[in-house]
């Protein structure tokens, strides 16, 4: 049988440490809601940046986007998908574009 453990019921901490421990608490909330700001800008450029290429508008894939980014593209798709952006479909060739 183990001894019990004294946890030191009368131990207050520190002002200094509960000070800091409350500024870690509040940039972390900050920083998940500066992330979701930043997640919804990528799901809004997914959904309205549009390329030009031969006089046709082309909307952007999300490779191109995530290297931007810093997250990888697996994450930007997670995004799109979380935004519900629809994928770019690659363009159809004519059968006269065909090599």
């Amino acid at each position: 049988m183990s001894r019990p453990r004294d946890l030191y019921d009368d131990y207050t901490p520190s002002q200094q440490m509960t000070d800091a421990i409350k500024a870690w608490e509040d940039i972390v909330e900050q920083e998940k809601e500066v992330r979701r700001a930043a997640r919804e800008a990528i799901a809004a450029e997914l959904r309205d940046a549009r390329v030009e290429r031969d006089g046709v508008e082309h909307r952007v894939s999300q490779e191109a986007v995530a290297r931007y980014v810093p997250w990888s593209e697996a994450t930007v798709l997670g995004i799109a998908r979380e935004y519900k952006v629809p994928g770019v479909r690659q363009a159809k060739k004519k059968a006269a574009d065909a090599g």
